[in-house]
């Protein structure tokens, strides 16, 4: 399965590009498909926020549009503030929820523009916590954009003038005092395919429940999502971008970020997920989790279990996402040990590993020699890989889902 997101730039009166608008697609064809605004824009979101967009977070403004619900509930907090333009759809009211949320979210150093707007008196509470005006010109003319630009000097705004179609517009726009222009005179939205791996419907089904009991169990929501390569990914990609510290536990991330803040996250993933297309690497990737969780819970190795697991999930995302493993290493927050196991297979998570895929391949002289590098019993080891087997099949979810590793029943 592959996701679609469109792209349109935003130039500045020399045109230089210095943003992109974001817009949902569901194929090639450049236009937007009648599905709920809330999904839509979860699933944009979530896809290049925290699933396709493999580079990281590229120093580029993006402008999203919010449904009224969405922005009430401060959803576009989950996402780096200095990434992120916020577009008030043109359809939501300007009630006293919407005020005190846009409040909030510039207190916090988001960046709030007001789309295809229509002036009216019910919106000049908000304009001092606005950072951008947009005039669609095919509904304001430009010569009244003007008159509201001219009125309203004392506050600090931009204005941006979209649906530019000729040279002519342009020129009026840029004489009436936009600072930026939008339009397919000046560039059409560019369509980006990027590879889309999905949760398991077990976890999506489950974490559903989870979310909405009182009170919120995190321990199993923590152990729903470790088992899910997704849902695990995503997460991984959320803690990196709002943590400056390596990834040690989800339990301690999820103090550190802040249970509300969690749940949030989860609510719009849930929102935004598709069904699995079943994958030979999605089921192999949590089997070399639970070899190597298995490996490095022994005595003999004193190592992070959770980085051993995240290490053996996380080492085929290559061939779930289609993108090179470096790049998309460098989006998590894994520490140098870890990351060198996955690049380089070095070090003992690295060996481990290898012993993990020299087991996949039946290659009876590789699993030899790392279990000798390592000082296992080989009998050990391949009682971990037959547990390895069981464990990551349907069948032994909600035994996952106790917390036990199976060779300990």
């Amino acid at each position: 399965m592959y996701s679609f997101i469109a792209r349109q730039p935003i130039v500045d009166i020399n045109k230089r590009i210095v943003a992109y608008e974001l817009l949902f697609r569901e194929g090639y064809r450049n236009e937007f498909t009648s599905m709920d605004p809330e999904r839509a824009t979860s699933r944009l979101l979530i896809e290049h926020f925290f699933l396709t967009n493999v580079q990281g977070y590229e120093q580029t403004l993006y402008l999203v549009n919010f449904p009224y619900q969405s922005l009430v509930e401060q959803i576009p907090t989950l996402f780096p503030s200095h990434l992120l333009m916020i577009e008030i759809l043109e359809d939501c009211p300007p009630s006293d929820e919407l005020f005190d949320a846009v409040k909030s979210m510039n207190e916090k150093g988001y960046k709030i523009a007001l789309d295809d707007f229509i002036p009216s008196p019910s919106w000049e509470r908000f304009l001092p916590y606005i950072t951008t005006i947009k005039f669609d010109i095919k509904q304001i003319a430009i010569a009244d954009a003007s008159e509201f630009i001219q009125a309203h000097k004392q506050y600090d705004l931009y204005y941006l003038a979209e649906k530019i179609e000729s040279h002519q517009e342009l020129e009026d726009a840029q004489k009436a005092g936009f600072d930026f222009f939008q339009g397919y005179f000046l560039y059409e939205p560019e369509i980006i395919r990027g590879k889309r791996i999905e949760s398991s419907c077990f976890t999506v089904e489950q974490l559903k429940l989870a979310i909405h009991q009182s009170p919120i169990d995190f321990e199993l929501i923590e152990r729903l999502i470790r088992y899910d390569v997704t849902m695990s990914y995503k997460l991984m990609r959320f803690i990196n971008a709002h943590l400056s510290q390596t990834f040690t536990s989800f339990e301690d991330a999820f103090h550190a970020l802040g249970l509300d803040r969690i749940k949030l996250f989860i609510s719009l993933s849930l929102t935004a997920a598709h069904e699995l297309t079943p994958s030979v690497y999605y089921q192999t990737s949590m089997q070399r989790a639970h070899f190597c969780e298995q490996v490095a819970a022994l005595n003999t190795f004193d190592l992070n279990i959770e980085h051993a697991y995240f290490v053996g999930m996380f080492s085929q995302l290559d061939k779930l996402l289609e993108h090179p493993l470096s790049h998309l290493i460098e989006t998590l927050p894994l520490n140098r040990a870890a990351i060198n196991a996955l690049l380089k297979q070095e070090g003992t998570l690295g060996n481990i590993l290898g012993l993990a895929i020299a087991y996949e391949k039946k290659d009876t002289s590789s699993i030899q020699w790392f279990t000798d590098k390592l000082a296992l019993d080989s009998s050990l080891t391949d009682q971990f890989y037959i547990n390895a087997l069981d464990w990551s099949t349907p069948e032994y979810h909600h035994l996952r889902l106790e917390g036990k590793l199976l060779h300990q029943q």
